[in-house]
């Protein structure tokens, strides 16, 4: 399979950000307190040596340039200073810098420079406004001086790709096959040429950390396999490219957070390729992930606490069971020592309420009163006993503008697939409001076609038990005939019959899997 190679244009790349700073002084504010590094912070072990970093940039006329790091999808403001002469610029301190990727940018946020600090923050770099590595050099910084080798020959190819790929479009316009042919075939082999470049300077240098960014960007070889039939194997090919995705990292290297690759693969890997798997598949390869990370504290607390973060706040269906499981097999159990008391009992408070409404759990049964509970011919009402396949467990407050508009919708799927004979669900709706006579004229003024029950009363603490003091009205719960939880947020209400024909797909599905 030919790779592609992916110019990433570092020397020539004109940003076209826009940045936030801060002042120097509080710029590691824009990094969160919990990861920013201290003497106690056991990332912090290499020995401070302080930094001395001179920039010449000829025909500068700024009165000030701006040092910046590579950190998310932002630019983070590490420093500023003005000039020690006419295009001199010289940033010097007794603390080290993060190791990373950085830019060097004028005072009117123009890139100058992208850079690597590693180990040695002692060295001097030449350059001009006209940002031709060609006019380009350093002093000091093998890593750097690699570097800049590539940005020479990345600007290099990049000139002569283009100019190919025009002429081969010229000539394809043209009908002439044969030259279209020719600029194709040069193509190919500029893609070809870069590629074993890339590799030369990685199997040369592959401690440094511009080495592993750019084999960070390589691609992995997936394995091409068939079928007994000889067609392709898509399930084996993807399960295998998502056990290996991770494969060109060292996730045991905190400095990758600092580099422009990982965060776009952080979210290529969880909010594209894995985000609408079933809830367990995550949680196996957010497990898989984590303990590659867990020999650099550092790495492992911005993982942990970026998948945490994405998890329980996402809308996804069943996303909550991937947070469940984050917190349980880390921050619950004494991994992230970064967390105090107060931190670890919200966890445990979050947890404790999740775990009985996560998808798949046995929602108990429900024994409420109707309209009648306060006379002497009080009727109480089983969920389990409703006797479509489905029940909609509909948590509502009568006085609530949002439950009335939400039911009148829910009503419309009902009274709509009931027409057409085809409602295959039972509507057990809960009522929370202690005011019992404004509940009975809710109900006599609507005359919804399903049960209601409600009264704040019951066999138990349902308002607890489903969370609803959290979630808050209205709230809705799908359970099937084996009083499973299939679905525990609300949706769109014309949504419903498409999630329950859906949900039959994948039972079937794994029947026919077993």
């Amino acid at each position: 399979m030919r790779k592609n190679v992916i110019f990433l244009m570092i020397s020539g790349l004109m940003l076209g950000f826009l940045m936030l700073f801060a002042n120097a002084a509080t710029a590691q504010n824009n990094i969160p307190k919990n990861l920013q590094k201290s003497k106690n912070n056991p990332a912090n072990y290499r020995d401070k040596d302080g930094h001395e970093l001179i920039f010449n940039i000829k025909d500068s006329r700024d009165t000030l340039v701006y040092l910046v790091i590579h950190y998310n999808d932002k630019l983070i403001l590490k420093d500023s200073v003005k000039p020690a002469s006419k295009g001199k610029f010289v940033f010097k301190g007794s603390d080290r810098y993060d190791d990373g990727m950085y830019s060097l940018v004028s005072m009117d946020k123009k890139l100058y420079l992208n850079f690597i600090l590693d180990n040695n923050q002692h060295f001097e770099y030449n350059l001009d406004t006209t940002m031709n590595v060609e006019h380009f050099s350093v002093k000091n910084s093998p890593e750097n001086a690699e570097m800049l080798r590539f940005q020479r020959k990345t600007a290099q190819a990049s000139k002569e790709a283009n100019e190919w790929a025009k002429k081969r479009k010229d000539f394809e316009e043209a009908g002439n096959t044969d030259s279209a042919n020719y600029y194709k075939e040069k193509l190919t082999n500029i893609n070809d040429e870069m590629l074993a470049f890339i590799n030369d300077l990685i199997d040369q240098n592959p401690d440094f950390l511009f080495s592993k960014m750019q084999k960070s960007y390589q691609n992995i070889d997936v394995p091409q396999y068939k079928k007994e039939d000889g067609t392709p194997d898509y399930m084996k090919q993807g399960a295998y490219y998502r056990l290996h995705y991770w494969d060109n990292f060292d996730l045991g290297d905190h400095r990758f957070i600092y580099l422009p690759s990982f965060d776009p693969k952080m979210k290529d890997y969880f909010l594209k390729l894995l985000y609408h798997q079933e809830s367990d598949t995550i949680n196996k390869y957010i497990d898989l992930f984590l303990a590659k990370t867990e020999k650099d504290t550092f790495m492992y607390h911005y993982c942990t606490d970026w998948l945490s973060y994405q998890f329980e706040t996402s809308k996804v269906i069943g996303h909550d069971a991937v947070f469940y499981h984050i917190a349980k097999t880390n921050q619950l159990a004494g991994k992230c020592y970064w967390l105090d008391e107060d931190v670890i009992a919200k966890y445990e408070k979050r947890t404790k309420r999740l775990e009985p409404i996560l998808i798949g759990k046995i929602a108990p049964e429900l024994i409420i009163p109707d309209t009648t509970l306060t006379d002497d011919m009080t009727k109480w009402h089983s969920s389990y006993q409703m006797p479509k396949p489905y029940t909609i467990l509909w948590f509502y407050d009568p006085d609530c503008p949002t439950c009335k508009k939400e039911s009148k919708k829910l009503c419309a799927v009902y009274d709509s697939l009931e027409a057409i004979g085809k409602r295959n669900f039972d509507v057990y709706a809960i009522a929370n409001d202690a005011d019992i006579d404004r509940w009975k004229k809710y109900v006599i003024e609507n005359n919804y076609p399903w049960l209601q029950v409600g009264g704040n009363k019951g066999n138990l603490d349902y308002l607890e038990y489903f969370n609803i003091y959290e979630m808050g009205n209205p709230a809705m719960f799908i359970i099937n005939k084996r009083h499973e939880i299939i679905l525990n947020k609300r949706i769109e209400m014309s949504n419903i019959p498409q999630f329950l024909e859906e949900y039959e797909k994948i039972e079937e599905a794994k029947r026919t899997r077993e």
